[in-house]
């Protein structure tokens, strides 16, 4: 699938947004009965001295492209972390997403001339979560998982199946 298939950027918001907005498509996506989906992005450590902020940013630049424009980002800057709203997102195509996310960040070069390393959790709404905060803990937790794990790999974990790419 060509590049540009994938739409120009998701927008980027603050966490407060994000949190209003996966709660509203939540709500909407169970009286229209469409899936939605999180996915929560952990940037690979970079140290004890690390600007988490700018490596948040940093990974929001390069996961944006890859992503749809209705879908959005929230930037986590205590974290080196970022969240991925999917709108319309099924369970079933979170890995083809995940794969797109890591094929990105893989070939993306820091500073140092180093691929990036990332740790992916998913989650989809209604098929593993019941609403919006479970949405969020779930993913959250699945990246978690995967991060403690500390491989040299970018890994991920969709509703407890890890993969690796």
């Amino acid at each position: 699938m060509p590049r540009w298939d994938f739409g120009p950027h998701g927008t980027i918001v603050d966490a407060e947004t994000f949190a209003c907005v996966t709660e509203l498509e939540t709500r909407q996506a169970a009286r229209l009965k469409y899936a939605i989906s999180v996915l929560t992005i952990h940037r690979s450590r970079d140290g004890e001295g690390a600007d988490h902020a700018a490596a948040a940013e940093q990974l929001a630049e390069v996961v944006s492209p890859v992503i749809r424009r209705t879908d959005i980002i929230e930037v986590v800057p205590s974290a080196a972390t970022v969240r991925v709203l999917l709108v319309g997102g099924e369970l079933e195509d979170l890995r083809a997403i995940v794969h797109r996310i890591i094929a990105e960040v893989s070939y993306y070069r820091s500073g140092e001339q180093r691929a990036l390393v990332v740790s992916i959790g998913g989650s989809c709404f209604p098929a593993t979560a019941a609403d919006s905060r479970e949405l969020l803990v779930q993913a959250d937790t699945l990246a978690a998982e995967v991060r403690r794990e500390k491989g040299s790999y970018s890994t991920y974990r969709l509703h407890g199946r890890l993969g690796t790419s």
